[in-house]
């Protein structure tokens, strides 16, 4: 990411499909169960004094959202061979990351109060390093997108003009079509 980033722009999106209400009889979609998710911060241009940053993870402010648009698309990859091909079960089959600017929100709304919150302010020098792993439970249970969840990664306050990084987000999930 180029340096100066604002505050609280949206530097990954994955939401989980809508129902298709359109079509007669449709079939409500199920829900996606996050199993794992890991991020990786890197910094490239080092900060010569170190301030406090942080990412913060959200979602949205309620089910009928936009994705977030612009960035680099990622492709959902299946975990079986036999789901090759097979609806993954996000919004257009893919999630966004950020690359030289914040994501832009459009009409999406994040929630007020957020999931998990990311302290950076360790990664001072040039090629440092934070891995975030989150496995399986979030206060007690899983993290579930319900149909029409957008999950995002933000900054609550801008990032420093010389800071230069890279984020690296896996997010480990599977539709539960039965509870």
């Amino acid at each position: 990411m180029a340096a100066s980033l604002a505050q609280n722009a949206l530097v990954f999106a994955m939401g989980a499909a809508a129902n298709d209400t359109t079509r007669p009889n449709f079939l409500a979609r199920a829900p996606l169960e996050i199993e794992a998710l890991r991020m990786s911060f890197t910094v490239i241009a080092a900060l010569a004094t170190p301030v406090p940053i942080q990412l913060q993870l959200f979602k949205g402010s309620n089910a009928a959202q936009a994705m977030p648009t612009g960035g680099t698309t990622l492709t959902a990859i299946a975990k079986r061979t036999n789901d090759a091909g097979a609806d993954s079960g996000l919004i257009g089959n893919a999630a966004a990351i950020a690359t030289t600017a914040g994501l832009t929100a459009g009409t999406f709304t994040r929630g007020t109060v957020p999931l998990e919150t990311f302290d950076v302010s360790q990664t001072t020098p040039a090629g440092s390093r934070l891995q975030f792993e989150f496995f399986r439970k979030w206060n007690g249970s899983s993290l579930w997108l319900d149909p029409g969840e957008i999950l995002v990664v933000s900054n609550p306050a801008a990032f420093p003009a010389t800071l230069t990084w890279t984020l690296t987000v896996n997010v480990d999930y599977r539709r539960r079509d039965t509870l």
